[in-house]
């Protein structure tokens, strides 16, 4: 049955207005930085880092995307010196560096022909309507009215804070993904593992898709198929369009960014981080911090074979599909903060999308109290961290206490969702019962 605002009356469409209104003044005031405020502007990750990528491939400048294979460190390279020549109002001491895969740049390379702060203003259009897109396919898949969901990612300010950084998480993670949704729900499982390939671009979200698509492997396995031949598609096209040298360095710079864990003296701006795994080990003695890599990513392994264990559970349920479907991308979600280590707050978009899916799940009145329990919870915690951090600058609320609440809240997650496919069965046999007598 579909939830539209026709359901409701007067409180559901004030707050449906009032979020549009909300997304209209964030929308001006990112018109507003990108061509009035250069400062801030150069400041965003687009155009200090992903611009700049496609400014380099666009010279064909392979060599100047990454430190050389002889690096120990990603400072003080060709990268950041292209970077502050175009772009004069960027701080003196900043280092930008880049650490996606060379495809990236040559994607990006598209905006290279812009002034920057057009390209930014682009950038963020395009995210816009990534997130429109999103909105689409979330509302097709949940049966939910597209103006309810619209209202919930713009109150959910992960979205505002991709959008203020010009990430690409939107883009090239999230939208994917919730394309994948959808055509898994209209059972084409093949797509769905080719457009979720599309990750390979940004690989935290490829991570993911690679997880989901082993989870369903035993019941919807052409998603996997779909996904590797998406995957080796992009990388041929990247081997044979880039230089060998340039891919190596590549892979040496994942490497690097490891080592960002170790060098106190790099800035860490910890009020954007949200991976438990990565706050822990920052909280480590320097010393120590080898140790503590070793410890806190053997418990983020702990905690994906933990959830792949209880999505596996859930498809082998007699669940219908629909289901299925929605709390094992829901869980994997809600995963990433415990198990990827280099995740930001603005990578948290993707719970509000798991918090639609759990809120419709049917399931027995005790269940789904708890699901949309859960829901509210995380959507209030993650909202009130934003606020705590970039709005009231106040240190009170501690980004590892953030990561701890999200943990425990995950953790309640797993649990119910353990509990759906038994509870649904013996609700099943309950009401079976009264008509076999």
């Amino acid at each position: 049955m579909k939830i539209g605002i026709e359901r409701k009356t007067a409180p559901l469409v004030l707050f449906c207005t009032l979020s549009f209104l909300l997304g209209m003044s964030m929308v001006w005031w990112l018109v507003d930085v990108d061509l009035t405020k250069p400062a801030l502007a150069q400041r965003t990750d687009f155009l200090n880092a992903f611009y700049i990528a496609g400014v380099i491939i666009a010279r064909g400048s392979f060599h100047e995307l990454y430190p050389p294979l002889e690096a120990d460190s990603q400072v003080g390279f060709e990268f950041a010196k292209v970077a502050h020549s175009l772009l004069p109002y960027l701080p003196a001491n900043s280092q930008p560096c880049w650490q996606y895969p060379p495809i990236d740049a040559q994607f990006l390379s598209l905006f290279a022909g812009l002034p920057s702060s057009t390209a930014l203003l682009t950038w963020q259009i395009l995210s816009i309507g990534a997130i429109g897109a999103s909105v689409f396919f979330v509302s097709k898949f949940a049966k939910v009215h597209w103006a309810i969901v619209s209202s919930l990612f713009i109150i959910f300010l992960p979205f505002f804070q991709t959008l203020k950084f010009g990430q690409q998480g939107i883009i090239l993670g999230l939208l994917p993904l919730c394309a994948a949704l959808y055509l898994l729900g209209k059972e084409r499982p093949f797509i769905a593992g080719l457009v979720a390939s599309s990750t390979f671009l940004t690989l935290k979200f490829l991570v993911i898709a690679g997880f989901i698509s082993l989870v369903l492997l035993p019941i919807q396995r052409r998603m996997l198929f779909g996904l590797a031949a998406g995957f080796f598609i992009l990388v041929g096209y990247m081997l044979a369009t880039v230089p060998f040298l340039t891919c190596l360095e590549w892979l040496h710079n994942i490497q690097l960014s490891e080592k960002y864990f170790f060098e106190p003296h790099f800035y860490h701006n910890l009020s954007l981080y949200i991976s438990l795994p990565a706050l822990l080990i920052l909280h480590f003695p320097i010393e120590f911090r080898a140790f503590g890599k070793i410890v806190f990513y053997l418990f983020a392994a702990i905690v994906l074979g933990l959830t792949f264990i209880v999505q596996l559970h859930v498809t082998r349920s007699s669940l219908p599909l629909q289901q299925k479907l929605g709390i094992v991308f829901a869980l994997s979600f809600y995963m990433m903060p415990m198990t990827l280590p280099h995740l930001l707050y603005y990578d948290l978009a993707g719970i509000m999308v798991a918090n639609i899916l759990l809120w419709n799940i049917p399931a027995p009145i005790a269940i789904s109290q708890k699901l949309r329990a859960i829901s509210v919870t995380s959507t209030v915690v993650v909202d009130f961290y934003f606020v705590s951090f970039a709005i009231l600058n106040s240190s009170t609320f501690h980004p590892l206490m953030f990561a701890l609440i999200m943990s425990v809240i995950f953790g309640q997650l797993l649990i119910t969702v353990r509990q759906i496919p038994s509870q649904v069965q013996q609700n099943n046999v309950e009401v079976i019962k009264p008509h076999i007598s």
